[in-house]
């Protein structure tokens, strides 16, 4: 199984000057916990998880602070060809819950989560045991 078989698509993405206010609603709206953060030529340059906004929002709770201030830099992708269980060792490797899935122009074009690996695994397992 690839990640293309598994990740959303399309994503969710914003820009590093979005106040985290807006990019927690952002990500309500939408049901994720993972945005990636691209420029303003659409190139990625980090990622935010929902736990690094309410950190945020706990530590500076009136002040306007921006995606960028608190994204994490030095994003780990994957592309749509890369096995799941390779994603899948690379987030437990580095503790991270997602991957920008990445086209060959560099360009963002889904994501895939844990969320997205465990109900694979859990449509695998159902799938064996009723064989």
């Amino acid at each position: 199984m690839l990640v293309r078989d598994r990740m959303s698509s399309p994503v969710e993405t914003l820009g590093p000057d979005t106040n985290y206010h807006t990019a927690l609603r952002q990500m309500q709206d939408h049901g994720v916990h993972h945005l990636p953060v691209v420029d303003a030529d659409g190139q990625l340059i980090g990622i935010v998880a929902e736990r690094d906004l309410l950190l945020a929002a706990s530590h500076y709770l009136q002040t306007a602070i921006e995606v960028g201030e608190v994204m994490h830099k030095g994003v780990l992708t994957v592309t749509p060809e890369t096995p799941i269980a390779e994603a899948a060792s690379i987030m437990v490797k580095n503790k991270i819950g997602g991957l920008p899935v990445m086209d060959a122009n560099k360009h963002v074009i889904g994501i895939i989560t844990e969320t997205d690996i465990f109900k694979a695994f859990v449509e695998m397992e159902t799938a064996a045991t009723r064989k």
